[in-house]
């Protein structure tokens, strides 16, 4: 077969052989190719070379096949896990770690729920509330019911100290 017709694509009696060869060709296809095989000696003279090339290879594939890969591989297998089972007495897994892993992991989730089921403390020290008053901030935080403690923060540039007052008025 030269290189140019190896590009072409088959005709359509040669797909037609091909089919019919390989038995896919249905009832009414199969009886109009044997009619038209009946009629073309060169239909017939490539039917039976396609015949003899299958011929062949069933031949080649008959063969008695040698000894198999995997009868050898499984005879290895059970002194393989022998072996494998003979490392692992020697040396300890980390299966230690387990129970002292659960154990750690079940404190850790007793110290979250209580945390989370625990209602939480007020806090000692009361808000700190900003009031925008212009050119200066004011900071105010009431520590407590008779206590209350005043920040005037100047305008940039000038240095002002915290101021306490002790107006439960505020």
């Amino acid at each position: 077969m030269s290189d140019s017709t190896r590009s072409e694509k088959p005709d359509r009696a040669t797909l037609r052989l091909h089919a019919y060869a390989d038995g896919e060709l249905s009832g009414w296809a199969r009886w109009r190719f044997e009619r038209q095989l009946r009629r073309s000696p060169q239909l017939q003279r490539e039917l039976a070379e396609l015949a003899q090339v299958g011929a062949w290879v069933r031949d080649v594939h008959s063969d008695a096949p040698g000894p198999d890969l995997w009868d050898r591989i499984a005879l290895r297998l059970p002194a393989a896990d022998a072996r494998r089972a003979e490392r692992t007495a020697e040396r300890p897994g980390l299966g230690w770690l387990a129970w002292p892993g659960a154990v750690a992991s079940a404190v850790v989730a007793a110290v979250l729920v209580a945390q989370w089921l625990t209602p939480a403390t007020p806090s000692r020290i009361g808000t700190v509330r900003w009031l925008d008053s212009g050119p200066r901030d004011v900071m105010v935080l009431e520590a407590a019911p008779d206590t209350t403690i005043v920040w005037v923060i100047g305008p940039p540039g000038k240095s002002s100290a915290p101021a306490q007052v002790a107006d439960a008025g505020l």
